[in-house]
């Protein structure tokens, strides 16, 4: 009796009775089974040099799996329809700043980044955000790095050689918006790694991001926003308070520039990006992101909230 993909266990029992390990250094069990079977038919399809993909990833999709005793089923439905295009990278965008508030005492480097936060958000992503492209890379790897651009180029990450090159890490105005997201979805009785939302007309970040510090209206709703996700006695806003009132006034005008639908994004691009530069002329710079990565404290219990499943 054929079983199908909605039960796992008989592909897994097909595989782990076909492939056999032998002399490895590691553990045998059955995800170094799936990985070895994987590699060995990349290698058959290395040596076969087919001339075109035989079969699309959509198509594939598309397919009902069958698994018997020693075989595997696949049936394909009367016609082919589109699937879309899996998860775009506006949506990506908010997630990846809260991804990278919550673990920001991890030394990762960019590609370490973004294959944890591919695990982070996995739950959420579709069936095509695993298709492999062109470039020999997955469709959300590819996103992530999407996303990061277009958060570098508003000032969002932080834009010097080190950050660019080797890390993700995240500006003022990142933090600003990560601390929001955090405290929107921490009120959210089902707290969701990617909110459905859509691109709005030539708009280049996401809603989330730029309703994030629309009720900052004082000052002291600035620090409050900035203190929620910090020690109680952290003292970075009293070593820090000149630049951060001053950075108060910037930080107004850059929202604005986010929300502007009358400029290009090019426009929208190079005009946040002079007040980040501001920001750091009036103190908000290597000083001030140091003493303050000291005194973040996100609470372990909301942070399991959003632990990896």
């Amino acid at each position: 009796m054929a079983e199908s993909m909605k039960d796992p266990r008989y592909l897994e029992g097909i595989v782990d009775r076909t492939v056999f390990i032998q002399g490895f250094p590691r553990k045998v069990d059955l995800d170094l089974k799936i990985s070895a079977l994987i590699l060995t038919l990349e290698k058959l399809r290395r040596i076969r040099r087919p001339k075109q993909e035989p079969m699309e990833y959509e198509e594939f999709e598309q397919c009902e799996l069958f698994f018997d005793t020693d075989k595997i089923v696949l049936t394909a439905p009367g016609q082919f329809s589109s699937m879309g295009s899996g998860t775009p990278p506006i949506r990506l965008q908010a997630p990846l700043l809260l991804f990278l508030l919550l673990r920001h005492r991890e030394q990762y480097q960019v590609l370490e980044i973004i294959e944890c936060f591919i695990k982070w958000i996995w739950p959420e992503l579709a069936a095509l955000d695993f298709k492999k492209m062109k470039t020999g890379v997955t469709r959300c790897f590819t996103n992530t790095r999407f996303a990061a651009n277009v958060l570098r180029n508003y000032g969002l990450l932080k834009f010097t050689r080190n950050e660019a090159f080797k890390t993700w890490e995240l500006s003022l105005t990142g933090l600003l918006v990560a601390a929001r997201v955090l405290e929107r979805r921490r009120a959210s009785k089902t707290p969701t790694r990617l909110p459905v939302l859509k691109k709005e007309g030539n708009l280049d970040l996401s809603a989330e991001i730029r309703d994030a510090c629309k009720e900052i209206s004082s000052f002291d709703a600035l620090v409050y926003l900035l203190k929620s996700v910090c020690r109680p006695d952290a003292k970075v806003f009293k070593t820090f308070e000149k630049p951060l009132k001053k950075a108060f006034d910037l930080l107004n005008e850059y929202w604005n520039i986010l929300n502007d639908p009358t400029k290009s994004p090019r426009d929208r691009r190079t005009a946040s990006l002079e007040k980040i530069k501001q920001l750091e002329q009036e103190g908000i710079d290597d000083r001030f992101y140091e003493e303050f990565s000291r005194c973040i404290q996100i609470n372990d219990a909301l942070a399991r909230i959003f632990d990896s499943p």
